[in-house]
């Protein structure tokens, strides 16, 4: 009887701990207040690289865009070796149309000396002699449309016709403007003469209205140098695009070894050459005398 008491009252003691428990949760549970879940965005998450202000649109460009031109050589570079007899490179690319294309290629500028030479007692003499200073060594232009038409639309700016390259040449020392005129052109006369001043324009061909290509020859007589290359992209007579790339022209091969010793070793460059012009001419008198 003893046990089946004390049986009776652990269940009942259980059952009161069992009932506060409960009662404490639900008194925690009403302290502590209904739990509030935050409402779903109904607003898209931003994009990476979106523009911050919504009102701009991303495809719409804040700036006007420069019209595209690109160009290339078919030559990367002019070697001249011994056998060099000048040189044509094709030059092509591509624009945005509408619009005419303009090349100007300008040699390395440098100093020129202009010598007057006149007949005195069946004589010719030096009677007068002429420095320019910043003058291009080669200067030849190509356009899509005649020079003279796109000039006279307003181009001006950085094309300038050989005419006008040459009016700002600087001379060395200062003379009437008589004078210098007649000098510069001598110095027009004695290029051209070298064919490194073309007369012509040459001419650009442009293919399916964006397409351009034109040939650009180089004469057998070309200094070496970097020589710079330029295409421009004229609309309404304004330079709206233009692009450069440089050209590297030099000697190879042998003839660059002797460019070399005779600029760098001038004495040794002489004394072999003065040996060689014997030996030359010892081998040449043998072969004489046994035939």
């Amino acid at each position: 009887l003893f046990a089946g008491r004390s049986r009776g009252a652990a269940v009942r003691s259980l059952g009161l701990l069992a009932c506060l428990v409960v009662l404490l949760g639900a008194t925690g549970a009403w302290a502590q207040g209904p739990r509030l879940e935050s409402a779903p965005s109904l607003l898209p998450a931003p994009s990476i690289g979106a523009p911050p202000d919504g009102a701009v649109p991303p495809s719409v460009p804040n700036e006007p865009t420069t019209p595209d031109l690109i160009m290339d050589l078919s030559l990367a570079r002019v070697s001249i070796t011994s056998a060099f007899q000048g040189e044509s490179i094709l030059l092509f690319g591509m624009f945005d149309p509408p619009g005419e294309i303009v090349v100007v290629v300008a040699g390395p500028p440098a100093r020129e000396t202009v010598m007057r030479k006149q007949r005195f007692m069946g004589i010719w003499l030096n009677t007068g002699r002429q420095a320019f200073d910043d003058v291009p060594a080669y200067y030849a232009i190509a356009a899509s449309q005649p020079l003279h038409r796109l000039l006279a639309r307003g181009a001006g700016g950085e094309i300038l016709s050989l005419e006008d390259r040459l009016s700002s040449l600087k001379p060395a020392t200062p003379r009437d403007a008589a004078e210098l005129a007649r000098f510069r052109a001598g110095l027009v006369e004695v290029k051209r003469r070298e064919g490194l001043y073309p007369a012509a324009i040459g001419q650009v061909t442009v293919q399916a209205g964006r397409l351009f290509r034109v040939d650009l020859p180089f004469p057998s007589r070309l200094p070496e140098g970097v020589y710079d290359i330029r295409v421009y992209l004229l609309r309404e007579g304004k330079i709206v695009a233009a692009v450069s790339r440089p050209l590297p022209v030099g000697k190879v091969g042998f003839s660059a070894q002797l460019a070399g010793w005779s600029a760098h070793e001038g004495a040794l460059y002489g004394v072999g050459a003065v040996l060689m012009a014997l030996l030359v001419g010892w081998l040449g008198g043998a072969v004489m005398r046994r035939l």
